[in-house]
C-alpha cells in the first residue's frame, strides 16, 4: 500500500512538473452600498482559469433590490489581496479544502470581524465573526438578516494556536485573523492554467488538454487515497461537529483548580473555567420569566437568593445554542459596574444542564412597573423616581460603550432593565448574546419597536444604536404605554387591520412615525428624548453627554 501511495506521489509530481502554472485566485468582495468604499462584508476565493477583473458592479444576485456591489478582482496571491481589502479593519479568513488534510484547496472565505451581524454574498446569508481577547475566533452564520437565532446555518470556533499556526483542524480548514497579517497565500495544490494568450497553437492547447485530463485523473485517485485514509482517522477520532448533538459529550467533573483537557468549544475558555460554579450547590426554585430559548429561575447558591438562567429543555442537547449561551455568559462575566447585574458564575455537570447563575432583582423589570402605572392610571410625565431611573440606565450604558473595544448591548428595552424593591435600576441581557439567544417576539414584546433605523435596515451601526432605544425607553418612562401605541392605533393597513411591527418600524425609519412624549414634566427632557431618537445616529448625543444632561435636569429641575 505504501509503495502504491509513493508510486501516486511521483507520478503527480512528473504530471506536474510538466503542466504547471501559476494558480489565478478570483477574488470577490462584497459591499453594502452602491459602492465599493470602506469595508467589504464578506470575500470570497476560488481558483479561476478564466478570471476577469470586474471593477464595483451592482451584486447580480440582490439586481432586484438594488443593494450591494462587487468587486472581482483576479491575483495569483489572494492573502495579500484580501489584507488590501480590509485595510485597518478586523477580519478572519478560513481556507476549505476538498480533503482533511489540507491539501487541495477548495476556497476561501473573508469575514468582516466586526462583532456585529453583518451581510453576506447576495444578502441571502449573514455572519457575526469575532476576534476574541483571548486570541479565538467564532463564526456563525445565517439565514436571516439581524442573526436570530432560530435561522443559525453553522457555527465555527478557532483557538489562538489555530490561528497562529494555520494548522489544519478536523474539518479540513485553515484559519487566518488581522492578528497575523503578515502572510501569504499558501503554496497551492499544484493546478493547471489553461494560457489565455491569443497566439496559442493548436498543437500547444491539445496538449494542455491531454495534460489536464490526466493531472485530473491522477489528482482524483491521490485525493481519494488521502481522503480514505484521512475519514479512517476522523471516524476514530470523532471530532464534534458544528451540528452535533451535545448528548454523547464529556466534559471533566468539575475540581476546582484541576486542569481541563481541551475540547472545542467555550466550556473551555479560560473566563468560562474561571467563573465555574458547583452545579450541587446551585438550587433551582421557581420560574419567574420564559422567552423562545430561555427561562429564568429562582434559586439559591451558598446561601444567597439568586437568579438561574437556563435554554429551554428542547434547546440543551443543541451545541450551537449552549455555545452561544455560554457566550453570553462570557460577555456578562466580563462587565462590573454597580448599574449592570452581577455575574456569580456558570454551572454544569453535563453540557444539558449549563446554568448561569446571576444577581436578583427583586423588584421585577421596568415593563412590569410600567405596565401597572398605565392599568392603575398613574400620572404621566417624568418626576424624580423615573428621570433616576433614566440617569442609572444611562450610568450602565456609558459603562459599556466606554470599554475596549465598546460593548453595544444592541437589545436595550424596558424588559431588560431590572429593579430592586428600593428601585434601583440594573441593566441585563446586554451585548452579542441580543443578536443570538433573545432577538424574537418575548410575550408579544417585539425587540423591533426599540431597535435603531440602521440596525433594522441591515446598516454600519455602533453605540449610537443604543442611544436611540435608550430614547424609545426615555418615552416609556414618560406615557408608560409600549413604544408607538398611538400610532399604531392610528395606522391602518388597506384591509383595516393594526400594521405590523415591520410596517411600522418602516415608518420610524423613514421619519413618518416618532415615539410620544407627554408635556408633563420638565420640556429638557422631552428635548432630550426626541434628540435621542434623531434618524440620523450623528445627531444623537452620546451617553456621557446625557448622563450631563440628565444629572443637570436633576439637579435643577425636578
Amino acid at each position: 500500500m505504501l509503495h502504491q501511495q509513493l508510486l501516486l506521489v511521483v507520478v503527480l509530481g512528473t504530471v506536474i512538473s510538466m503542466h504547471v502554472a501559476a494558480v489565478t485566485y478570483e477574488v470577490h468582495a462584497w459591499y453594502s452600498g452602491l459602492s465599493c468604499d470602506g469595508t467589504p462584508y464578506n470575500v470570497f476565493v476560488m481558483e479561476s482559469f478564466t478570471c476577469q477583473d470586474a471593477e464595483c458592479i451592482a451584486d447580480p444576485s440582490t439586481s432586484s433590490t438594488n443593494l450591494g456591489a462587487l468587486n472581482t478582482i483576479c491575483t495569483t496571491d489572494y492573502m495579500k489581496k484580501i489584507q488590501e481589502l480590509f485595510g485597518n479593519s478586523p477580519y478572519i479568513v478560513m481556507e476549505a479544502f476538498r480533503d482533511y488534510d489540507c491539501i487541495a484547496f477548495n476556497y476561501a472565505m473573508g469575514y468582516f470581524a466586526s462583532g456585529n451581524c453583518e451581510g453576506s454574498p447576495g444578502f441571502s446569508d449573514f455572519a457575526i465573526a469575532t476576534l476574541e481577547d483571548d486570541g479565538s475566533a467564532s463564526v456563525f452564520t445565517y439565514d436571516a438578516g439581524l442573526c436570530p437565532v432560530d435561522s443559525l446555518n453553522s457555527s465555527f470556533f478557532a483557538d489562538k494556536e489555530a490561528l497562529e499556526g494555520h494548522s489544519c483542524d478536523y474539518d479540513g480548514n485553515r484559519w487566518y485573523s488581522s492578528n497575523n497579517n503578515k502572510i501569504t497565500t499558501p503554496a497551492p495544490t499544484p493546478a493547471l492554467r489553461a494560457s489565455t494568450s491569443k497566439g496559442l497553437s493548436t498543437a500547444a492547447a491539445i496538449g494542455i488538454t491531454s495534460g489536464v485530463f490526466i493531472l485530473v485523473i491522477v489528482l482524483g485517485v491521490f485525493i481519494f487515497c488521502w481522503r480514505r485514509r484521512s475519514s479512517d482517522t476522523k471516524s476514530r477520532q470523532s471530532p464534534l461537529q458544528p451540528t452535533e448533538s451535545i448528548g454523547s459529550i464529556q466534559t471533566p467533573p468539575f475540581i476546582p483548580g484541576a486542569p481541563h483537557r481541551h475540547t472545542t468549544g467555550l466550556w473551555d475558555d479560560d473566563v468560562i473555567i474561571t467563573k465555574r460554579i458547583p452545579r450541587d450547590k446551585v438550587r433551582i426554585q421557581t420560574r419567574i420569566s420564559q422567552g423562545a430559548f430561555g427561562e429564568v429561575y429562582t434559586g439559591m447558591f451558598n446561601g444567597r437568593q439568586v437568579a438561574v438562567k437556563m435554554l429551554l429543555p428542547s434547546m440543551r442537547e443543541n451545541l450551537q445554542l449552549v455555545n452561544q449561551f455560554l457566550g453570553e455568559a462570557k460577555m456578562t462575566a466580563a462587565m462590573d459596574h454597580p448599574n449592570v447585574v452581577t455575574f456569580i458564575g456558570v454551572a454544569w455537570d453535563s453540557l444539558s444542564d449549563v446554568c448561569v447563575v446571576l444577581e436578583y432583582m427583586d423588584g421585577g423589570d421596568l415593563r412590569f412597573l410600567l405596565s401597572q402605572y398605565e392599568a392603575k392610571h398613574q400620572p404621566v410625565g417624568f418626576n424624580r423616581q423615573k428621570a433616576t431611573i433614566a440617569l442609572q440606565v444611562c450610568h450602565a450604558l456609558a459603562y459599556l460603550h466606554s470599554l475596549i473595544p465598546p460593548v453595544v448591548h444592541r437589545d436595550l428595552k424596558s424588559r431588560n432593565i431590572l429593579l430592586s424593591r428600593s428601585m434601583e435600576a440594573k441593566l441585563t441581557d446586554f451585548g452579542i448574546s441580543k443578536e443570538r439567544l433573545d432577538t424574537t417576539l418575548t410575550a408579544g414584546v417585539g425587540t423591533s419597536l426599540w431597535m435603531a433605523p440602521e440596525v433594522m435596515l441591515g446598516e454600519y451601526y455602533d453605540d449610537k444604536a443604543d442611544i436611540f432605544s435608550f430614547g424609545v425607553v426615555l418615552s416609556e418612562l414618560d406615557v408608560h404605554t409600549l413604544p408607538y401605541t398611538n400610532a399604531r392605533k392610528g395606522t391602518r393597513d388597506p384591509y383595516g387591520r393594526e400594521v405590523t411591527d415591520t410596517a411600522l418600524m418602516q415608518q420610524v425609519a423613514s421619519g413618518k412615525v416618532q415615539v410620544e412624549f407627554s408635556k408633563v414634566g420638565p420640556p429638557s427632557i422631552t428635548q432630550l428624548g426626541y434628540v435621542c431618537v434623531a434618524i440620523d445616529p450623528s445627531l444623537r448625543p452620546s451617553a456621557a453627554e446625557i448622563l450631563y444632561r440628565l444629572q443637570t435636569i436633576l439637579a435643577h429641575e425636578l
